[in-house]
């Protein structure tokens, strides 16, 4: 061994075991965009309703979910395992912010789209939308500053009966007085047989989520 070997041998005495090591350990980067679209539309199948279930219920509330990435920050930079988890970590964001304001249903997939175009930086981006919707059709919350707007319930009270109403208007006096008051009291009662009540909505309780993994490029 030469003096020039074993000074490189001292000041990098586990280059050659880091150097084995990096032979045997190979991470394959995605360059293809078919590829992307390819294992996107797996990760989506295989969280997607089946198809008798999404028939059932395609006329139930839906949601939308999207969301982007520019493609010179994907290819050759996201490995074949990475790109699956960033995926499924894009739909459990999405899910996320449905159940925040419609924490009441139950969300699955139902279906999904993307796209490959330049935005108006003439930068290619991968878009990706999903369609959820909620397999129980569960009403739907509205909000406002907020908080959830009040809801308003019919509620009968005591209605009275038909054949006191009739005997009261069939009453026969002579007194003009007291026939305008039974009529009067007649259509009060008849009114007021029904009456709104409002019913204050308990605010929907945050879903609680596990935050989407961190994805770390290489330059």
């Amino acid at each position: 061994m030469s003096l020039f070997d074993e000074a490189e041998k001292a000041r990098n005495p586990f280059g050659t075991r880091m150097e084995t090591a990096s032979k045997t350990t190979k991470v394959s980067y995605i360059n293809q965009t078919s590829v992307f679209l390819r294992v996107l539309a797996e990760v989506v199948e295989s969280r997607k309703l089946p198809a008798a279930k999404a028939k059932e219920v395609e006329s139930y509330r839906t949601r939308l979910g999207d969301c982007h990435w520019g493609l010179h920050l994907l290819q050759g930079k996201v490995s074949e395992d990475g790109w699956p988890r960033i995926v499924s970590s894009a739909i459990d964001g999405m899910l996320k912010t449905i159940k925040n304001s419609q924490p009441n249903g139950t969300w699955e997939i139902l279906d999904h789209d993307v796209k490959i175009e330049k935005n108006e930086h003439n930068i290619e981006q991968l878009f990706f939308v999903v369609k959820f919707v909620d397999i129980e059709n569960a009403p739907e919350l509205a909000y406002q500053n907020g908080v959830p707007v009040t809801t308003t319930v019919n509620v009968t009270n005591s209605p009275i009966p038909e054949e006191v109403i009739e005997a009261l208007s069939s009453k026969n006096t002579d007194d003009s007085e007291l026939k305008d008051m039974i009529r009067q009291l007649v259509g009060a009662l008849a009114a007021n047989a029904t009456s709104q009540v409002a019913v204050q909505a308990e605010p929907p309780k945050p879903v609680e989520a596990a935050e989407p993994e961190p994805v770390v490029f290489s330059d």
